[in-house]
């Protein structure tokens, strides 16, 4: 009894740890993607393929640090949402559906930040010795799976929102209200999938709501998920000292 409960604690010291990933994820987007690479703003929609180079030229450095920053940063969402299945176990069992439709997601999310940043990089990449078209293709297609992609987390969200409400403890894991959080944000998700039919507008990879009310409420939530799992350990935690006291 006493080993076991040693080894719990070892693992729920590796959870503590690995919950940082998130943040480190979170912050590494907001610096490497939309600070030095300037995605924040993003570039518009309707540039023609000569624009889209110009701006590749102007900022082709910047854009290549920021970039090789975002795929290295790109797996600690995964780590992240692990931690996250892990939590959701203590909820709904070990063999619960929800928890694994969590994690699924996590590493789709982790995949797609490695994908749109690779495209970003690739049109970076020797700009100047390829041809506009080219470069607005892989911008395009950089943009396209950024936005086209969002089921993934959309689900990931989803799942754990619903995990949250079905936890039956007083002292819950997680605020209800936090679940509800996630419904709304991965509503505001669906808006994405408007955008191949505009190129200007609210509804463009650079307009109101498919970037700014999007993405917003996507750093919203993984910023007050983050908060509140470090409290979830310690419930977790606690657990397990009156379990093996």
């Amino acid at each position: 009894m006493i080993n076991d409960h040693l080894v719990i604690r070892e693992n729920l010291y590796i959870w503590k740890v690995f919950a940082w990933a998130g943040p480190l994820y979170l912050g590494g987007l907001l610096i490497f993607w939309g600070l030095i690479a300037g995605y924040i703003p993003a570039p518009r929609q309707y540039w023609s393929a000569q624009e889209i180079t110009q701006f590749f030229l102007d900022n082709n450095v910047r854009i290549r640090t920021g970039m090789v920053g975002t795929m290295f940063i790109a797996p600690f969402y995964y780590i992240w949402s692990l931690v996250i299945c892990s939590l959701m176990r203590r909820i709904e069992g070990q063999n619960g559906l929800l928890s694994q439709v969590e994690f699924v997601g996590g590493i789709a999310t982790a995949f797609v930040t490695l994908v749109f940043g690779w495209m970003f990089l690739t049109a970076s990449f020797r700009t100047e010795l390829r041809s506009p078209e080219d470069i607005q293709l892989l911008s395009d297609l950089g943009w396209l799976f950024f936005d086209m992609t969002i089921m993934v987390t959309l689900l990931q969200m989803c799942a754990f929102g619903t995990a949250l409400l079905l936890d039956k403890r007083e002292d819950k894991l997680f605020p209800t209200w936090l679940a509800w959080l996630s419904y709304g944000v991965a509503a505001t998700f669906l808006t994405a999938y408007l955008m191949p039919f505009f190129v200007s507008g609210p509804f463009a990879w650079h307009g109101f709501v498919t970037y700014w009310v999007v993405l917003s409420g996507f750093f919203i939530w993984m910023l007050l998920t983050c908060y509140y799992i470090f409290p979830a350990i310690r419930k977790v935690e606690k657990e397990d000292d009156e379990l093996y006291r």
